[in-house]
């Protein structure tokens, strides 16, 4: 589902991404940590197609710089921050709906069970909702996307505890299971999403392997900006 090989990011002359390679597989929950300016936020953007380096990068089988429409209808994206998106509730609901050709309903359902009633804001403007709300529509789009590629970006970071576990029991139900990439530092998130971590520190991959022997090691995990038996925001 994502293969990327030798992949190098500047900004000017100094490498944000040191010859990054990373293989997940369809269907596998890949969990993305390390310190802050490790280029978790840089490998993601590369994988939507927002930035391009030098290198290889492939998503379902296109490149998402150059083939972008194809490489974007894999994914689903939960960003750390919501976008400013100056237009209605009801404006993003269409959107959704005609580029996933979905029906409207099948997003209001979903944000229903994180806790948001999309009618009750249908006519307000995205800005005006309270973070959480805007959290949840978010992540509604997500769940209720088909896509077989979920990128979450501190997906639940502004959740109530009520809607972050109405999320990770939906992301459970998921048929067919969704490959999933997932940039945390709350253990909670890793403990419930992934079988695998993969530590970024200075742009290189310093960790590759199972979520059992990440949290074996506290020494590794308080590197990567995770505390074992801590959930952390920022």
């Amino acid at each position: 589902m994502i293969h990327v090989h030798q992949l190098w990011k500047r900004y000017g002359t100094r490498p944000v991404l040191q010859g990054v390679t990373l293989e997940i597989a369809e269907g596998e929950r890949v969990a993305l940590v390390g310190p802050n300016g490790s280029g978790k936020t840089t490998l993601i953007r590369c994988l939507l197609g927002l930035l391009g380096g030098e290198g290889t990068v492939r998503v379902g089988g296109h490149d998402p710089l150059h083939d972008h429409a194809a490489a974007a209808a894999h994914i689903a994206y939960v960003p750390q921050r919501a976008p400013n998106l100056p237009v209605p509730v009801s404006e993003i609901v269409g959107f959704w709906s005609r580029q996933r050709l979905e029906v409207p309903e099948r997003l209001v359902e979903a944000a229903a069970a994180l806790g948001l009633d999309v009618g009750s804001v249908w006519d307000r403007r995205f800005p005006e909702l309270s973070g959480g709300m805007q959290q949840k529509l978010l992540a509604a789009t997500a769940l209720a996307s088909r896509c077989p590629l979920l990128l979450l970006d501190e997906p639940t970071a502004n959740l109530d505890p009520a809607a972050r576990s109405a999320f990770f029991e939906a992301l459970s139900k998921r048929n067919p299971r969704p490959t999933v990439l997932l940039s945390s530092h709350r253990l909670e998130e890793l403990r419930h999403l992934v079988d695998r971590v993969v530590v970024l520190t200075d742009g290189r991959i310093a960790y590759d392997d199972d979520l059992s022997r990440f949290l074996a090691n506290p020494t590794l995990a308080a590197a990567a900006g995770v505390e074992l038996g801590v959930s952390l925001t920022h």
